[in-house]
């Protein structure tokens, strides 16, 4: 499994409480008019395949993120309030 390459600090956010019919596209859609959107994803259970309620969106610029996070934290999304806040650097792997 490839993992997706380190966004630079302070342009990707964190998506949670999304409801069960979100995915990656419509992330980029919603979050799209706060700057241009590089990725997006919804985490998925690996054995049923059915969304985990919370997902990533990764902007060009830290200012797009820090507008999204401004814009859309508190916001409904499909009938579910959305806590959007900047997503935790990833500890560096020990080998």
């Amino acid at each position: 499994m490839s993992r997706r390459p380190e966004a630079p600090a302070g342009t990707k956010i964190f998506v949670g409480n999304l409801s069960w019919g979100i995915h990656g596209e419509d992330l980029a859609s919603h979050f799209g008019q706060y700057g241009d959107v590089v990725d997006s994803i919804v985490l998925k259970d690996r054995e049923t395949g059915r969304s985990r309620g919370f997902g990533f969106v990764t902007f060009s610029s830290t200012e797009s993120a820090d507008a999204a996070i401004t814009g859309m934290d508190g916001q409904d999304l499909d009938g579910r309030q959305l806590r959007v806040n900047l997503a935790n650097a990833r500890p560096a792997e020990q080998f």
